[in-house]
């Protein structure tokens, strides 16, 4: 089967994206050919970090199942660590009666910078306050008074912070006919909270299914 011979090429290269949130679809495409919906989804996260991919891959196991989908999640049947054969990934298949194949993988990461210009706070114009030329509360007191006042002001200079930006990409195949049905890539800002962000991007990427009438 060529798709087995795909997933196993993928299972070797592929890495999947790490502690990311504030995810959107930034495209997706289904094949209008396709007639029936996904019954029993066999689900790959391509990852080299175990735990990563066993949370992603439960992740959208919880997702399918809230829909009524069945699913079966593939470290269940051998780790990504080891290098898989085709038989093993057939038999695992066949076993649970699967229809489907959903894989996923970081296809792309970028890095993108945003600058936040200086400001100053907590300071009183000598020109009579907004708007005025005078002396803006600073005339009685003497040259003590402003002197004094100046060490008011707070200066916050600029900042500039760094967002790296991962590609996701999720393909769905039907495994009757080998041919794809659906796929779509996401992009994730990479933050520290890598359940919310696989939480975000099942969500999203079952949206889209349901939106596609494929469940």
């Amino acid at each position: 089967m060529k798709i087995l011979t795909r997933i196993l090429g993928l299972m070797l290269i592929g890495l999947l994206a790490v502690a990311c949130s504030s995810t959107t679809m930034s495209g997706s495409w289904s094949d209008t050919e396709f007639e029936g919906q996904i019954k029993n989804v066999y689900i790959i996260g391509i990852a080299k970090d175990e735990v990563n991919r066993r949370i992603f891959e439960d992740t959208f196991g919880n997702q399918f199942s809230s829909q009524g989908i069945k699913t079966i999640s593939s470290y269940r049947n051998f780790s990504a660590s080891k290098a898989v054969d085709r038989e093993t990934i057939v038999q695992a298949m066949t076993e649970n009666g699967c229809d489907s194949v959903l894989l996923t993988k970081l296809v792309g990461q970028r890095t993108e910078t945003v600058t936040s210009p200086g400001y100053a706070s907590g300071y009183t114009s000598r020109y009579g306050g907004r708007g005025g030329y005078g002396r803006g509360g600073y005339g009685r007191g003497g040259w003590g008074s402003y002197y004094n006042r100046s060490y008011d002001v707070v200066y916050q200079p600029a900042t500039t912070t760094e967002f790296v930006i991962l590609t996701v990409e999720s393909v769905l195949y039907d495994l009757k006919t080998e041919e794809m049905i659906w796929s779509a890539q996401l992009e994730t800002v990479m933050e520290g909270n890598i359940e919310k962000m696989m939480q975000d991007y099942t969500e999203i990427v079952i949206k889209d299914l349901k939106e596609k009438k494929l469940i």
